[in-house]
């Protein structure tokens, strides 16, 4: 008689092994989606740190250049404008510059704004024929192109800027320009200098020019006009969360995700007394006294809702300084006469 020596899995064994396969395999599940959330949470942290460096560089790059081909003895800040955002809102920011490489003309003194500017001839334009017939050109020192200078807005859509050492006005020509006893006579519409075109920066210009901050006209007895360049503006777009920028005032595009706020002020540096002071604020008391644009952006993972754990916030400050700033006559500081420096 054979006896049969092989025995299986108790009940109890067997109920004890699944028990431990199935506690096993919770924990690995568990492992994976916690690596899955940590994977999901950096991702969206590095997105919006990309965001973030991404908008740094771009306003960097933009308020460095501010102002370009608008250079004078003074210069400061006539090529940076910003809107201070009601009731914590995120404020706007306008980059004002002017073509380099198209003749820049000083104006001559008046005492306040009129609908006729009269230039002094710059160099480097020709002019032919006479009277309403007369036309103004000059040489595009990039291009090498003979452009037209000083016709009218209707005729040609380019506009102009009348500047000094603090603030600046954009305006278009109503009439073609006339050089008579070498000077040129232009013509704007002087209601509506700014050219108001409504509803292409949240605002029109002639309001964003007559903001509480930046207010003001330029001093018409020592002032100077250019051929309008590129007015770079910023914005936070509340339904899409992106930063937009324009290089028109007309045509926005985003180039950040996630950003929730975007504040400005100004670094101030003025001399009182025997000190030195320095005050970061929104409005200066006198823009020649500005030294650099501190700016702070609020910034979110731009694809996870705030219910999500993997949901994160940043906020960053930088500082930047136009590149266009003068400080050889400010007095702000000391005297800029060179026997009384010190080293």
């Amino acid at each position: 008689m054979k006896t049969n020596n092989q025995s299986g899995f108790t009940l109890l064994e067997l109920t004890v092994a699944t028990l431990l396969t199935v506690g096993l395999l919770g924990a690995i599940f568990s492992l994976l989606n916690r690596n899955q959330q940590v994977f999901v949470t950096e991702s969206s942290v590095t997105d919006m740190n990309q965001n973030v460096r991404t908008a740094v560089d771009y306003l960097t790059r933009d308020i460095q250049s501010a102002g370009m081909g608008m250079a004078r003895p003074n210069s400061s800040f006539a090529g940076l404008f910003y809107v201070d955002g009601a009731s914590n809102a995120p404020d706007q920011i306008l980059i004002v510059n002017a073509d380099p490489y198209a003749p820049t003309a000083d104006l001559q003194p008046q005492a306040g704004s009129s609908a006729t500017f009269q230039l002094t001839t710059p160099t480097g334009i020709t002019v032919t024929g006479s009277g309403s017939s007369q036309t103004i050109t000059y040489v595009d020192q990039h291009d090498g192109q003979t452009k037209p200078l000083y016709q009218a807005y209707a005729t040609t859509p380019k506009l102009y800027v009348c500047y000094d050492d603090t603030h600046a006005l954009i305006f278009g020509l109503s009439a073609n320009g006339q050089v008579t006893g070498g000077q040129v006579q232009i013509t704007h519409n002087a209601g509506t200098p700014a050219m108001n075109r409504a509803g292409t920066y949240g605002t029109t210009l002639d309001q964003l020019f007559a903001t509480p901050i930046d207010g003001g006209t330029p001093d018409y007895s020592n002032a100077q006009v250019s051929v309008l360049g590129p007015l770079i503006g910023y914005r936070v777009n509340p339904t899409s969360g992106e930063l937009e920028r324009t290089e028109d005032l007309v045509n926005w595009y985003g180039i950040a995700r996630g950003i929730t706020d975007f504040q400005v002020q100004y670094r101030t540096v003025a001399k009182s007394g025997g000190s030195i002071v320095e005050t970061v604020t929104s409005a200066p008391p006198d823009r020649r006294s500005i030294r650099s644009v501190v700016i702070t952006i609020a910034a979110e993972t731009p694809d996870l809702p705030p219910g999500n754990k993997g949901y994160r916030q940043s906020l960053q400050a930088f500082e930047i300084a136009p590149r266009n700033l003068n400080l050889l006559n400010n007095n702000n500081l000391s005297s800029n006469t060179k026997s009384t420096w010190n080293f």
